[in-house]
């Protein structure tokens, strides 16, 4: 009896330890735009884009125009100080993701060009969560967990430095994913 509860905890820790949308799925994302920089919507898009394009069919994210429709709902907020913040609901049964809420910070930098990167990046990175991704200590990654009081100015300046102009934030010249971004999705979706 004790070895058949121990491998039905062992089970259920691996399940929920990994939680992550149905391989496969299109999930529905609705962007709140009010309290939403004006440019924000499109750079949300641009965001989805990359990691259903990341994905490679593994999952897809959808923009709909319907919140009652969405299983992942993005909206913009102050932030005392955060970026971004992400609350991902999941089946405890199934250690699938049901339901996620994502949260922006509205207040952006007066750059115009900053502003743009901040919200994009704040998104991919949340967009990560959404999916199931954690943080990492790789400076390199979208999903880098800021540690230092400068990492933020940091972080974006190094994004920065790979545009030309404000149209590529969130380009394929610019996609702000690392290959251990790429990986750790996949590896994710495969299991």
């Amino acid at each position: 009896m004790r070895q058949i509860l121990l491998a039905g905890l062992v089970a259920l820790a691996s399940v929920v330890s990994t939680p992550h949308w149905p391989h496969g799925a299109t999930v529905h994302v609705y962007v709140d735009t009010r309290n939403a920089p004006p440019f924000a919507a499109m750079l949300v898009e641009r965001a989805l884009q990359v990691w259903t394009k990341t994905a490679a069919g593994r999952i897809t994210l959808e923009a709909i125009p319907r919140r009652d429709a969405a299983e992942i709902y993005v909206r913009f907020a102050r932030g005392d100080g955060i970026y971004g913040e992400t609350v991902p609901r999941v089946n405890r049964r199934t250690g699938l993701i049901e339901v996620a809420e994502v949260v922006i910070n509205s207040e952006t930098p007066d750059d115009p060009l900053l502003a743009r990167i901040v919200v994009y990046l704040t998104a991919l990175h949340e967009l990560g969560h959404a999916l199931g991704l954690e943080h990492t200590d790789d400076f390199g990654t979208i999903m880098y967990r800021f540690r230092r009081p400068d990492d933020g100015e940091r972080y974006f300046g190094a994004y920065r430095r790979k545009l030309r102009t404000i149209d590529d934030v969130g380009s394929a010249l610019a996609t702000g994913l690392a290959p251990a971004d790429m990986t750790a999705l996949h590896e994710l979706y495969d299991r």
